[in-house]
């Protein structure tokens, strides 16, 4: 396993640990600290697929794929763009 892949595994099994924890505490609590441990069990599950993509852009990026590293980019550019409307038009 690549060191890449090494850590994106590493990061995934710890977000989604997290994710589990904070959503199972969530249910069991009310109120306001019920609706702030889902919205970071939502926030990490979110930031997850950014993450991969970003790590992937710098891949290919170190690797000399300019074309893959760019696709990355443009990907994760219009991952922040959606963020921003969403939080716009909300």
């Amino acid at each position: 396993m690549t060191s890449l892949s090494s850590f994106l595994a590493k990061w995934t099994t710890t977000v989604v640990v997290l994710a589990a924890l904070a959503a199972s505490a969530g249910v069991i609590t009310s109120g306001d600290i019920a609706h702030t441990l889902n919205t970071a069990a939502l926030m990490l599950l979110g930031a997850l697929p950014v993450l991969r993509v970003i790590a992937l852009a710098v891949s290919w990026a170190r690797a000399g794929d300019r074309r893959y590293a760019a696709a990355a980019v443009l990907l994760v550019s219009l991952m922040a763009a959606g963020v921003v409307m969403v939080a716009v038009w909300r």
